[in-house]
């Protein structure tokens, strides 16, 4: 008889993708704290936040694809994903209006908080499994997403316009596979990738600020028209949008290490990161704190964002944060299973449980009797 083979859908743990992480949760945090001031102020810094928000958010996405390959759950997606959005968005509201600013409580309508990933994030490992066997998903989702830009219905609400936009990067990560990363990795020309990623992150940035464009097209939120933008022009920008971006995804997958560093731990505590730090901005801004001169400056802000990463992504706020969660759910919900930070994708086994298990699996194999097999097995073997 043939033995059918069950595939795991688990992940072999890698530090390449943890690196990726750190990297990239690094770039939301200084992109959204010189986002309040300092942008405005100096143009080097206005060429940098064009530069990182054209890509950041889509190598995340492609990120999340990626580590996505299990089975979905509706009940767990609800208790990590949903209700960390409503929890978070009260949150970022509170700090608003704590401050003295208006914001109306708009669950539904995430923009102007970093919430609206999560939403995402719930509807895309939902829908991904069968998506993702659609032929040419990602041209189509590309198609799509382009179409989706000349519609003003496509918007903010549940975040409509940004699930759209951005599901082509979701979608390939969901279908990437570790051997083609391993194909990149020992491709002798991967460093031409350097220079190709950072002649677009010039000149794309250079031509939309000498042009008067917004940085918002990037972003996916809103329609060419509402951008200030032209069918065509908008477009084109898009298009820009997704060569940019996967030109960075693979130039991460090639260049950075897939060793243990220092900070590699990072790459496992994400979800504290990011949940936290978009309202504690707010909340410095409104203290004033963000303006103090000597944070007014590239250097003073690249070290705030690198405190917020190392304080936010600690063991202890993720712990906090994890147990946190473990009682919410556990009040809301009558079972409940031990919920980890897989808010931001900690869908793969660690090193450590690989190793027991493969050394568990062979001392079974060396243990146990084999048994002989019958004729009609030895002809299917």
């Amino acid at each position: 008889m043939m033995r059918k083979k069950v595939r795991n859908q688990a992940l072999p743990y890698s530090y390449l993708i943890d690196n990726i992480k750190v990297l990239l949760i690094f770039l939301v945090v200084f992109n959204h704290v010189i986002a309040f001031q300092l942008n405005r102020r100096d143009q080097v810094v206005r060429y940098i936040w064009y530069a990182i928000t054209i890509f950041h958010m889509p190598a995340f996405i492609f990120v999340s694809g990626y580590l996505s390959k299990k089975s979905q759950d509706v009940l767990k997606n609800v208790k990590n994903l949903l209700i960390p959005y409503i929890l978070g968005y009260s949150l970022t509201w509170y700090a608003t209006v704590w401050v003295g600013d208006s914001m109306d409580f708009e669950i539904l309508r995430p923009s102007g908080t970093a919430m609206w990933y999560l939403l995402a994030l719930f509807v895309y490992r939902l829908t991904v499994g069968a998506m993702g066997k659609v032929r040419f998903a990602v041209p189509a989702g590309i198609v799509l997403a382009l179409w989706a830009g000349t519609r003003p219905e496509f918007s903010t609400y549940l975040s409509a316009s940004r699930i759209v936009v951005f599901f082509p990067f979701f979608v390939a990560g969901y279908l990437w596979d570790s051997g083609y990363t391993a194909k990149i990795r020992r491709f002798k020309g991967k460093w031409v990738l350097i220079l190709f990623s950072g002649l677009l992150l010039f000149a794309i940035p250079h031509y939309m600020i000498s042009n008067g464009m917004a940085v918002d097209i990037f972003r996916g939120n809103h329609s060419y028209e509402v951008c200030g933008l032209t069918m065509e022009t908008g477009i084109i920008i898009r298009l820009l949008m997704y060569l940019v971006s996967f030109t960075l995804i693979f130039t991460l997958l090639a260049l950075l290490p897939d060793r243990k560093l220092p900070l590699t731990f990072i790459g496992r505590n994400t979800m504290g990161i990011y949940f936290f730090h978009y309202p504690i901005m707010i909340a410095m801004d409104g203290l004033q704190i963000l303006k103090i001169p000597q944070l007014m400056n590239v250097w003073g802000l690249l070290a705030l964002s690198f405190a917020f990463v190392l304080i936010l992504g600690s063991p202890p706020v993720d712990f906090l944060y994890t147990q946190f969660m473990n009682l919410l759910t556990f009040l809301i919900f009558k079972r409940e299973k031990q919920v980890k930070d897989e808010g931001l994708e900690d869908e793969y086994d660690s090193d450590e449980d690989l190793r027991f298990e493969r050394k568990g699996r062979r001392r079974q194999a060396a243990e146990a009797p084999v048994p002989a097999a019958e004729p009609e097995e030895r002809e299917n073997i």
